[in-house]
């Protein structure tokens, strides 16, 4: 099951660098096709970097009940300050309170497919934060400050189901660091498969990504008997504490657990 969502992975990598952008976009309908045909559901989240970030996969995942998390690609949007606040939102989607500071996130609307944002009174909890407050502010009298909404069908790339200026956006986005150790792999001195791959449609794609999973299983599976074997040698030929603590197994992520029981686990 592993190997299947590594495929996945080194698929995507492969016609990355093979610059074909047409394969590109039909990864994530494909990715979903084989989800539910291997595993009988679809994942809560959908990680990708900026090289996804297309409207047309942004409405797919969503249909299919996943939240996109995939960088968001500024193109040739005006960054600096000045042009920030004038659009009302700084680079990853936090609007601006009237005083100039960022909102916090205050929850997702499912129905209305709309981040709420509120600055939560920053004015009279810290001056550093909003060093010229509104002396008459009007906001003052609700209970949270400011509010505000980001529309997911008004910023379909931009807004998220799980903002990007969260804890938890950061965190989610890190597991595809996992993905990113396969990809290295595969673009190691030693395997050299997607240094330069030449992929002609999906199914040599799907070829190339097998064969580079085969390999990577075959190399980390053996790294671990190696390994094991020899801490087993020296535990058995020193008693050393040290080489025991190394044969204990590993605990297994609870995302990952979740793959091999089969179950949907709940984000």
């Amino acid at each position: 099951m592993c190997l299947f969502i590594n495929q996945q992975f080194i698929l995507s990598e492969a016609c990355y660098h093979a610059s074909s952008l047409y394969i590109l976009r039909k990864i994530i309908c494909l990715y979903s096709h084989n989800i539910i045909l291997e595993h009988g559901f679809l994942p809560y989240f959908d990680i990708g970097d900026c090289g996804f970030d297309i409207k047309k996969n942004f409405n797919h995942l969503r249909n299919t009940c996943s939240i996109p998390v995939i960088d968001y690609n500024q193109r040739n949007e005006k960054t600096d300050l000045k042009s920030l606040r004038k659009r009302g939102y700084d680079k990853k989607g936090t609007p601006f309170a009237p005083c100039g500071v960022l909102c916090k996130p205050n929850g997702y609307d499912k129905e209305k497919e709309r981040v709420s944002f509120v600055c939560r009174k920053e004015c009279l909890t810290s001056s550093f934060a909003v060093p010229n407050p509104i002396e008459v502010c009007k906001y003052l009298g609700a209970e949270c400050g400011y509010s505000t909404h980001m529309s997911i069908k008004a910023h379909p790339r931009l807004a998220s189901e799980i903002p990007r200026c969260s804890d938890r956006w950061k965190k989610i986005r890190n597991l595809r660091s996992a993905s990113e150790r396969s990809n290295g792999t595969c673009k190691s001195s030693d395997l050299d498969i997607l240094e330069s791959p030449r992929i002609y449609g999906l199914t040599m794609g799907s070829i190339e990504a097998t064969m580079a999973c085969i390999t990577t299983l075959l190399k980390r599976v053996m790294r671990f008997v190696i390994g094991i074997t020899l801490n087993l040698m020296r535990y058995l030929k020193t008693w050393d504490k040290s080489y025991k603590k190394k044969l204990a197994a590993p605990q297994v992520p609870a995302f990952i657990l979740s793959l091999i029981q089969r179950k949907r686990s709940p984000p």
